[in-house]
């Protein structure tokens, strides 16, 4: 499903919204719709800053796996990294707020904060290191970086969620966000310069 808001194409993929109509069909204790809007709410902050710096959106694509803001390039290295680091931002201020009032979104943006600013590949975190690595290093060392970086990161996180898993019997997330970020590595592979 495509739509136009103010010359901006938003794009909303079927698996996408097969997801979120599941999780709000089984999703008991609303866990994880909460991360889903906590996720919202992230590119929310991405879209604030593009819009205080006055920086033109061209299209916003909601997917499976992530949500994508595309803006046309060059920012200045300043304004890059406020874009970047803005949707983290906006989750640690909502977390704080919402501890007190509804602690389950509380910890969802603490959550979806702290997983974006890890130091993978196409998460925040990785983005705003590759930013201030690439003004230091050139892009072939840059990437090599990030990558070895992502698989430091997924690794364990990938081996606590096989943990979880055998030790709750059902408990599979850790396990999931390991091979997401996993996947991540492989599927960027094709366009490193190693």
């Amino acid at each position: 499903m495509i739509r136009y808001v103010n010359g901006v194409k938003i794009e909303f993929k079927f698996p996408y919204i097969a997801v979120l109509c599941t999780v709000l069909v089984l999703d008991k204790n609303g866990g994880v719709f909460c991360c889903f809007l906590a996720s919202a709410l992230h590119e929310l902050g991405h879209l604030l800053s593009l819009f205080i710096l006055k920086q033109p959106v061209e299209r916003i694509c909601f997917s499976i796996f992530d949500i994508r803001i595309v803006a046309p390039y060059p920012f200045s290295f300043s304004k890059k990294l406020s874009v970047i680091l803005s949707g983290v931002f906006m989750n640690f201020i909502l977390s704080i707020f919402f501890f007190r009032i509804i602690p389950l979104f509380g910890y969802a943006n603490l959550f979806i904060g702290v997983f974006n600013i890890l130091p993978v590949s196409t998460l925040d975190g990785g983005l705003a290191l590759e930013t201030v690595l690439n003004r230091f290093l050139n892009k072939k060392s840059t990437d090599l970086i990030i990558s070895i970086l992502t698989v430091i990161t997924a690794v364990p996180i990938f081996t606590l969620g096989i943990i979880v898993l055998f030790s709750t019997g059902y408990n599979f997330s850790f396990l999931l966000l390991g091979i997401y970020l996993l996947l991540m590595v492989i599927c960027k592979k094709d366009t490193l310069e190693v």
